[in-house]
């Protein structure tokens, strides 16, 4: 599990968000998010088993300000966190933080204008995020297909650095519920 440079995300459609984790044909991981909490609350289980893989929950109530921390359920080791980026008012930007509290990665949405018709004009733009490096090198990219009825998105590591699969691929899915594509 998380060996592959490419993923897919697929949202199901329920009332709440679910999603389903692919790694090329194989479902790696199911995802359903608690609905009516005062924080987020994620958790990813492995679809065969059952067995909880990973967490997510927000450190706040307040979903501007909040860090979302991924935790591995097995070992209980924090792997990271995904955080809205305060300039993401019109244009989605986020950073990936790593265990130790540092940046590795933002991801950002495609472009102002794509933005702002997304949000003023229709909602049938599909989302692309680029994921660069605090230096600027292209790590990968995260584009969705659209579909009418629920979010589908490829996730393409095969870019210049080395990222943490599996905080890109939970933050892809944590980055959609949170911000209700």
């Amino acid at each position: 599990m998380f060996d592959a440079s490419r993923y897919e995300v697929r949202q199901k459609l329920r009332i709440g968000n679910k999603y389903n984790v692919y790694e090329g044909d194989e479902n790696i991981l199911e995802s359903a998010q608690k609905k009516f909490r005062l924080k987020e609350d994620f958790r990813f289980n492995d679809p065969e088993t059952g067995e909880e893989r990973f967490r997510v929950k927000a450190d706040s109530v307040l979903d501007v300000a909040a860090s979302y921390d991924i935790v591995d359920s097995r070992t209980g080791d924090r792997i990271g966190s995904v955080k809205r980026s305060v300039k993401s008012f019109f244009k989605h930007e986020y950073a990936l933080v790593d265990a130790s509290g540092s940046v590795v990665a933002t991801v950002k949405e495609d472009g102002w204008l794509r933005a702002i018709l997304r949000r003023n004009l229709t909602t049938l733009i599909p989302f692309s995020y680029d994921i660069e490096g605090p230096s600027g090198e292209h790590f990968g990219d995260v584009s969705e297909k659209f579909t009418p009825v629920r979010d589908k998105y490829t996730i393409d590591l095969s870019g210049d650095g080395q990222l943490d699969p599996r905080l890109v691929v939970i933050g892809t899915v944590v980055i959609d519920a949170i911000e209700e594509n």
